[in-house]
């Protein structure tokens, strides 16, 4: 099953499935070679107050998220569109944490990209 768990992708991005999996697990080591420092204020801020005023945000925001999501609850993902002024949204009702980036990664980043034109 791997470090992925339980999560199963379609056969259609099971090769980009592989890729991600491996540039996520990349992507965790590196984050952590200088120290967990960062990663602990991370899972810190699940817990605390953020110290901002989401209301405030003038920069572009996207939101996307997948109802199926067991990592981040979905209500969280609705409760910062509702609270992100002008945030664009794209909820998902069949992915969850991990397929919605490998099965819409192309959308993902036209949509960024269009954000900051």
């Amino acid at each position: 099953m791997g470090w992925l768990g339980p999560v199963a992708f379609a056969p259609d991005t099971a090769s980009t499935a592989t890729y991600f999996a491996e540039f996520v697990a990349t992507s965790f080591r590196e984050s952590v070679s200088g120290g967990i420092g960062g990663w602990v204020d991370d899972d810190l801020a699940l817990t605390r107050d953020w110290r901002f005023d989401l209301t405030a945000i003038e920069r572009p925001v996207a939101i996307w998220h997948g109802r199926k999501d067991t990592l981040v609850p979905f209500s969280h993902g609705q409760w910062l569109a509702e609270h992100i002024p002008h945030a664009r949204t794209s909820f998902h009702e069949e992915d969850d944490h991990m397929t919605l980036p490998v099965a819409m990664l192309d959308r993902i980043v036209a949509d960024l990209i269009e954000m900051t034109l």
